[in-house]
């Protein structure tokens, strides 16, 4: 209290305002010049305001000779000191009595041991508690403190040390003397670096230690995506990524207090059970280690330059619960490429899962004379429904629309999933990939990658902002669009009268207006397209020579422009001259990173011709250059036509679903989670009262459950309702309804499947007892065998007591063991003895193999002259085949090469996500190989022979390809 004028007042005196104003300058902040105030409460009021913490505390109108109240006072202290709880326990005094001296002393020395306020060498000191270092020019010698240690703002402009200093709890360095403290010798448990915001230091790595702290990071080892059982999904980490990720010192370490991340180019090449690798780095991620929802997370760093260099600062979510990628998110802190130095980018990926995911993100560019290869802060600041990109502080994007769509599920994820869970951070440097493609001859190597730190925070200042469902304008194209034609069609050229771009060069561009067809060489895709017509309408022909490694090897596309927030339809007709699958969607270019806007629609064509539609809304910003995509690519030479193409705006005009086909888990109720549609997380549910009753339902946005809070019923259980209709039910089919509730206290509730029109009970009336706690409980019931009826209706109803209710888990599942083999594909496999040559076939030869692959003698044969380094080099795959949930499928085939090895045989969908995983050994003579397997879920699945991953010239045979379906018994 030296710093107040008056001193002579006794201990029970009351402290006004401006005197613990005065004594937290003085502890905590950094001393002022004469500010030219004559007063001195003026010149303590002016400093304290100029540092930011008057209003964040008191409020903007401060009687500087007030009393001030106990926790007035306390709300001071717990500003400036950097724990998440108060200083003192709140219980044990009476907050609203003015703060005393005597007080004040006692709450200084309940929360300090020393105080070192005066510059100077403190030696052989040994406290007990905890201390508060106050001022510059400082030095402690061998000595111990017992707690914590904090290093405050007033200790400007620093130059402290702790020399031979152990510190048993935490040392706090206030963020403007970070550096201007030394350490010598000493032991601490960590050291934090905090400030006074809004934002509170809830976890940071600093590093200060001598090697990376195991407690905080841990590493993703290697190049591939595996499974759960170590098999590999995707190499690359499924951004075609070189390098190979390891925990080795030499790509990780610690250096002058900065992580450092190496990524080098190996003399010898890295190999594992996957393939070799020519490149080394290090990938940290704190996943299991720390996670959190919601607050500002930031590290300072310098980046490498360099051509393939790819570093990021990321986040990913701790548990997927809404899906595999990206359906349950990725935050992209910072990217960078190594190749544009003055250039960082700041993204969200979401959606639903891959392939049918979307992103949004803006790049942020450096000022002149600056660029990544210095030390810059990145940051984010989350919140719920919106995030916030900062680089040094400077705000450049915020983005608070976005969305998630789990698989299986009728309507998207309630806002603001998947960005409503905790996520884990991710430090790496990755070399090569999509970002910033390959290194070259110009890249120089080792690159490094330098953290400084890496902080999280909490925000306390004020709440979290509340969520907002996104909302979007009115769907108006902007003026440079490709505006619909009067018919409403957005497609021109309808008869092809204008021809067709070829574009079959890398760089070439394509038409902006009219019909392109496309066959890049990257592909192997060849063919030609011409105009033919079929019963008076013109169609588009493609004639397929080969059809090349991937789906869109083959392309017929046309731009088109869509507006963020509308709907869209597609039609067209289409036939081929045989059963075979195209693929289509609408998607951006490659100025918006190819991003799938509408999901890829796989279409089975016949030899007939026939009329195929989808819908989709637009999630993301406006496109006017968008592309409708017809892929005809890795499937086989058999022609596709196309014709009467049209995309119309159908924003609003969508009909109700009045009948509820069962989700894909069987399920037939729609949203029983309470987690999906808008934020009131009860889309597909009606919810009724009558008879004077008053009730209200509403989802919690945490626990996720219904929670129907009554006020007043009568004691008929039909005076309030919760129903869903559209229940697809099948004559003489069983059902299991399940469900978990509870009640605010013990009562009854009613469960009905009835009639469409109410007159009939299926499962007779349920009488259910609820207590408080949450239960499942389950109804059963067989459907008339004379009655189908596909506008069955579910209803709890909740009437008769006023104890509020709680429903979650709603399913309802057909039971009878039965497979209607009249839905199923019973033959998804064609061509399975090569007599039409590769039809219905694609294979794939990676750049680092060399094999040539025919099949003229009815036969496949791959001659090999290198297999590649990798399973996947050599790859023979037939795509497209639907299989169905519970059916048994046999695989066999007839295989032999030249020289023994093995083989490995796969059937897996579009996310790698493999139902047959088998490795066989093929010898000189053909034998037959025969698999199989039970569908979990219906699926579109290719079923692929890997022949790469071998030493020796060698030649494969394979014939007799065969899926067959195994029918059970009824």
């Amino acid at each position: 209290m030296d710093v107040l004028p008056n001193q002579k007042k006794n201990g029970n005196a009351a402290l006004s305002n401006v005197e613990v104003l005065a004594m937290m300058n003085h502890l905590f902040v950094q001393s002022k010049q004469d500010n030219g105030e004559s007063k001195w409460e003026d010149s303590v009021l002016h400093n304290a305001i100029e540092a930011g913490y008057v209003s964040e505390t008191l409020g903007f109108d401060v009687s500087p000779n007030a009393a001030i109240k106990t926790a007035e006072t306390l709300s001071l202290f717990n500003y400036f000191i950097p724990y998440d709880e108060s200083i003192i326990d709140e219980q044990q005094v009476n907050v609203n009595k003015p703060m005393k001296r005597n007080d004040f002393s006692q709450l200084i020395g309940e929360a300090f041991d020393s105080i070192l306020s005066e510059e100077g060498t403190y030696e052989d000191q040994t406290i007990d508690g905890n201390a508060l270092l106050t001022t510059n020019d400082v030095t402690l010698k061998n000595s111990v403190i017992k707690g914590d240690l904090i290093i405050t703002g007033a200790a400007v402009p620093g130059n402290v040390v702790l020399d031979n200093v152990t510190v048993e709890g935490d040392v706090y360095v206030h963020k403007n003397v970070e550096n201007d403290v030394r350490f010598v010798n000493s032991d601490m448990k960590q050291v934090v670096v905090y400030a006074e915001s809004d934002w509170s230091l809830v976890w940071s790595d600093e590093f200060m230690t001598e090697d990376i702290d195991q407690s905080k990071w841990q590493y993703d080892i290697g190049n591939w995506i595996v499974d759960e059982n170590g098999e590999g999904i995707s190499p690359g980490w499924g951004n075609n990524e070189l390098e190979y990720y390891t925990d080795s010192d030499e790509n990780s370490y610690i250096e002058d207090g900065k992580l450092v991340i190496k990524a080098q180019k190996e003399e010898e090449p890295i190999t594992d059970e996957f393939g070799s690798y020519d490149y080394s780095s290090a990938k940290l991620k704190t996943k299991d280690l720390f996670s959190k929802k919601y607050g500002k997370f930031e590290a300072r760093m310098k980046l490498p330059e360099g051509q393939g260099y790819w570093p990021a600062f990321w986040m990913m979510p701790e548990d997927s619960v809404y899906g595999d990628w990206p359906a349950s998110g990725e935050i992209d802190i910072m990217e960078a490429a190594g190749n544009d130095t003055n250039t960082i980018g700041g993204t969200i990926h979401y959606g639903e899962e891959s392939p049918n995911n979307t992103y949004r993100g803006e790049e942020y560019h450096f000022p002149e004379g600056e660029d990544f290869t210095g030390y810059h802060t990145y940051s984010i600041e989350w919140e719920p429904g919106e995030i916030r990109w900062y680089v040094d502080g400077e705000l450049y994007q915020t983005l608070n629309k976005w969305f998630s769509k789990s698989p299986g599920q009728a309507a998207k994820n309630a806002f603001p999933a998947p960005f409503d869970q905790e996520f884990y951070i991710i430090l790496n440097l990755a070399v090569g990939g999509w970002y910033g493609g390959n290194p070259d001859e110009t890249t120089e190597f080792p690159g490094e990658m330098k953290v400084d730190y890496v902080r999280v925070y909490e925000l306390i200042g004020r709440d979290y902002m509340t969520p907002e469902e996104p909302t979007v304008d009115e769907v108006e194209l902007p003026e440079n669009a490709k505006q619909p034609k009067e018919d409403g069609n957005y497609i021109y050229d309808q008869d092809y009268a204008n021809g067709f771009m070829i574009v079959d060069e890398n760089g070439d561009q394509t038409d902006p207006t009219y019909w392109n067809f496309l066959t890049l060489p990257d592909f192997a895709g060849e063919g030609s397209i011409s105009p033919e017509e079929i019963d008076g309408d013109t169609f588009a022909k493609t004639s397929i020579t080969n059809p090349g490694n991937a789906l869109w090897s083959l392309q017929q596309i046309q731009h088109l422009s869509i507006a963020e927030g509308g709907t869209y339809k597609v039609t067209f007709d289409a036939k081929s001259t045989t059963s075979r699958n195209i693929m289509t969607k609408v998607s951006g270019g490659a100025e918006r990173g190819y991003a799938n806007y509408s999901g890829e629609e796989t279409m089975n064509l016949t030899d007939e011709v026939q009329t195929y539609e989808y819908t989709f809304t637009m999630n993301q910003e406006d496109d006017v250059a968008a592309r409708l995509e017809f892929n005809m690519g890795a499937n086989g030479t058999a022609p596709v036509w196309i014709g009467n193409v049209r995309v119309e705006d159908i924003t609003g005009e969508q009909e109700p679903m009045n009948e509820k086909e069962p989700l894909p888990t069987g399920n037939h109720v729609y949203n029983g989670t309470f987690d999906q549609g808008d934020m009131s997380r009860m889309i597909f549910w009606d919810f009724h009262e009558k008879d004077g009753a008053s009730a209200e339902a509403n989802v919690d946005a945490d626990t996720r459950e219904l929670q129907v809070d009554i006020t007043e019923t009568d004691n008929n259980p039909e005076s309030i309702q919760l129903k869903q209709t559209g229940m697809q039910l099948l004559e003489g089919s069983e059902y299991e309804l399940t469900f978990d509730a509870r009640a605010a206290s013990n009562r009854t509730i009613q469960v009905d499947v009835l009639s469409k029109d109410g007159s009939l009970s299926y499962s007779e009336t349920k009488t259910i007892e609820l207590s408080e706690e949450m239960e499942t409980h389950k109804v059963t019931f067989t459907m008339p065998t004379d009655i189908t009826d596909r506008e069955g209706q579910l209803v709890f109803q909740l009437g008769g007591a006023e104890a509020d209710v709680f429903l979650d888990n709603v399913k309802l599942v057909r039971t009878t063991d039965y497979i209607d083999y009249s839905d199923v594909d019973l033959t998804p496999l064609e061509n399975g003895d090569f007599a039409a040559g590769l039809e219905n076939w694609s294979n794939y030869i990676h750049f680092d193999a060399e094999a040539e692959v025919n099949a003229d003698g009815e036969v496949f044969h791959a001659d090999i002259e290198n297999a590649g380094n990798e399973t996947w080099s050599v790859l023979l795959e037939h795509p497209n085949m639907t299989f169905s949930k519970n059916v048994t499928y046999n695989v066999s085939f007839d295989a032999r090469s030249t020289v023994s090895r093995d083989m490995e045989v796969t059937l897996e969908n579009a996310n790698y996500n493999r139902y047959l995983s088998e490795k066989v050994t093929l010898e000189k003579d053909m034998e037959t190989y025969s698999f199989e397997l039970t569908m979990p879920q219906g699926d579109t699945v290719s079923l692929k022979f890997l022949m790469g991953q071998f030493a020796d010239k060698h030649d494969i045979y394979i014939d007799n390809v065969d899926v067959e379906v195994v029918k059970q018994e009824e």
